[in-house]
């Protein structure tokens, strides 16, 4: 009998871990989205108004941000010339390749044309997280209970 509680309460415990882990990949996703429509903000209104260092505002915003896309603008602000590859197992490959396109366009133009490609990458940035943040209030907290009912159902059979 105690073999199968402690089998019960193993099931439990592992579907409970695979919905948190679940959830914890969304909140990821909402969370760098989030940060990438934040870091357009800043280089548009710095950009467009104090016309500081890139670099500078870069690293400014990497110290203060606490989502991948901090390891991502130091590895860019490492080799600003070279392709920066991401690397980031939560994005897909298209959104993988968009922040690519981000990071390659950096500091590449002029102002009032790095201006207008922020804005585009803003937009495009800002509809993911909207469409990433609509799906995590809907099945965000609904992975991990649905891993824990089904976690006290594989108990349930096993009794």
């Amino acid at each position: 009998m105690i073999t199968k509680l402690c089998i019960v309460c193993l099931c439990m415990t592992a579907s409970a871990m695979i919905g948190l882990a679940h959830m914890k990949n969304k909140k990821r996703r909402v969370s760098y989205f989030s940060s990438l429509v934040k870091l357009c903000d800043k280089l548009i209104s710095e950009i467009a108004f104090r016309k500081e260092n890139l670099n500078s505002i870069l690293k400014e915003f990497a110290s203060s941000d606490n989502t991948e896309l901090s390891a991502h603008i130091a590895a860019f602000c490492d080799s600003p010339y070279s392709e920066l590859k991401i690397r980031a197992p939560f994005l897909k490959a298209d959104e993988r390749k968009a922040v690519e396109d981000f990071f390659c366009s950096l500091g590449s133009t002029d102002s009032e044309t790095q201006i207008f490609q922020l804005e585009n990458h803003k937009r495009r940035f800002n509809e993911t997280y909207s469409d990433e943040s609509e799906k995590f209030k809907k099945s965000g907290s609904m992975g991990l209970k649905l891993s824990v009912l089904l976690g006290i159902a594989a108990g349930i059979l096993i009794l």
